[in-house]
């Protein structure tokens, strides 16, 4: 080789180490220490709120960007901060975002794995949304109006009656829709079995799927360490667990088999309807796929509209103009001496922003549930590695002032006329292959308990557990499900007005 051309080769060479090394850049993030990675600047608590700081130019100069990287102990964390880089990676390129985590604890300890929620992404998960979606989209749905109505003037009763306990009437509602849907089951009135169950098992998933809350997360080979061992007790814990949430799975769906004939099944419901489309009985992997995708309707379903009708009390309270102004609307449309039913719903665009702002204001998941990249990725300058775990700070989009201005205000008309409200708002529900299947069907019973409560009560004076005023910028709690702290309000009867 000629002496001129070796310069040329060699630069030619680092010039292709130089773009190879950038493309394996990975995103902006706080600096990590040896060995541990990020693992002593990660939150505890309020996640969203730290990730926020991290990205978002609300909190001041942005520090890393909208695509910020982590790592603990070698594990790759991206934390995506804006709508853009969420469907970017999340939809746009489903086929390597889709699947989910290792979560040790929650996902193969506890079980939960076993659910869609958590569940990688495969052909089973896919039959698994498939069934769920061609039941609970489009005008299949009307079929469940009623249901959805009747429950929610069973809701106010309740409230009405017993004002001090409406927390429990919304755990209540919500269950019960949801076990009459997929079931076809009534739950009783009061301690129903399957409610307890459902609301402990609510409560493991939370913790269990806390991100960062265990130490099995991490070093998976724990698990595998004898549980006589001190700081093993974890396993006890995902034990109890486990059993709960195969109870609470295996219970009512025995209970449906087994009473198809009866005069206690409600119908229509997802159960029924699935068998009824089976000429020949099911066999064992179409039982089970039935199994899990009505357990996961159950198990999906409850909590999260607890959470957000919950939030609806609150705001309500809080920003009275907002209830007057929804209740005047409904004094306008629905005639006096009637309640309204969801064949209104077009011809009440403010109540529906209220549903929608409900959502926005506090979301009942602020970092959703992570993804994890199934491959090597590249994302503008940044290399995503394959097996990194992908959080959306949920709670951070929906507070952008750019489309949501002054957003610790509940403010129901930004929606008016403003898809890109909605559009930005729509990510409560998830994103790409993993967006909630049930989504209609939860909005459908969302929009009518709070057309109903509106209707029929007044929401006022919103207290803490120590009985002081709860100011507008509230609290919530934390966890992977985001509730609003205990609280108190007046609930009174309302008389209709005669509308105009």
């Amino acid at each position: 080789m000629p002496v001129g051309v070796v310069p040329l080769v060699l630069g030619a060479a680092a010039l292709l180490y130089y773009f190879a090394a950038k493309s394996k850049r990975h995103p902006p993030g706080p600096r990590p220490l040896p060995i541990i990675g990020n693992l002593l600047q990660m939150p505890k608590d309020y996640e969203w709120k730290t990730f926020a700081e991290w990205t978002k130019a609300q909190f001041g100069p942005k520090k890393y960007g909208d695509c910020v990287y982590v790592q603990i102990l070698g594990q790759p964390i991206v934390i995506l901060g804006s709508l853009s880089a969420a469907h970017d990676l999340l939809s746009q390129r489903s086929a390597i975002y889709s699947s989910r985590p290792r979560l040790v604890m929650a996902g193969e300890l506890a079980g939960f794995a076993q659910a869609m929620p958590l569940m990688p992404y495969s052909s089973h998960f896919n039959a698994l949304r498939r069934l769920i979606h061609k039941e609970l989209t489009g005008t299949v749905l009307q079929k469940y109006w009623s249901l959805h109505e009747d429950e929610s003037r069973l809701l106010m009763d309740k409230v009405l009656a017993s004002p001090d306990e409406f927390l429990d009437s919304i755990r209540h509602y919500s269950g019960s829709v949801i076990l009459r849907v997929t079931y076809g089951y009534q739950t009783a009135s009061k301690n129903d079995k399957f409610l307890v169950l459902a609301e402990r098992v609510t409560r493991a998933f939370s913790s269990a799927a806390k991100p960062g809350a265990w130490a099995v997360d991490i070093l998976p080979w724990l698990r595998h360490l004898p549980s006589w061992l001190p700081g093993t007790g974890f396993k006890r814990v995902a034990a109890q667990w486990n059993r709960m949430h195969l109870d609470v799975v295996q219970g009512p769906y025995d209970w449906a088999l087994e009473n198809q004939d009866s005069l206690d099944l409600i119908r229509p419901n997802f159960v029924s309807t699935m068998l009824s489309q089976s000429v020949d009985p099911l066999i064992q992997n179409e039982r089970e796929l039935l199994l899990w995708a009505s357990g996961s309707l159950f198990g999906g379903g409850a909590d999260t509209t607890v959470a957000a009708i919950s939030s609806f009390f609150l705001a309500m309270a809080l920003f009275p103009e907002v209830q007057s102004a929804a209740q005047a609307e409904i004094d306008r449309v629905i005639p006096t001496g009637r309640l309204p039913e969801l064949a209104d719903r077009p011809n009440l665009p403010y109540v529906e922003c209220v549903m929608r702002e409900t959502l926005r204001w506090n979301p009942i998941v602020p970092l959703g549930l992570p993804h994890m990249s199934v491959k090597d990725d590249v994302y503008g300058s940044y290399h995503i590695p394959a097996g990194s775990i992908i959080m959306v700070n949920i709670w951070s989009i929906l507070r952008d002032p750019a489309v949501f201005p002054d957003p610790v205000e509940f403010r129901p008309e930004r929606f008016l006329n403003n898809t890109r409200a909605r559009d930005v708002t729509s990510s409560v529900f998830g994103f790409g292959r993993r967006s909630c299947p049930g989504i209609h069907f939860a909005e459908a019973s969302m929009f009518i308990a709070i057309a109903t409560a509106l209707s029929r009560c007044t929401i006022s004076n919103a207290t803490d557990g120590q009985g002081h005023a709860i100011g507008k910028d509230v609290e919530y709690r934390t966890g992977t499900l985001s509730h609003p702290k205990p609280f108190r309000c007046e609930i009174s009867p309302r008389a209709r007005s005669s509308g105009m």
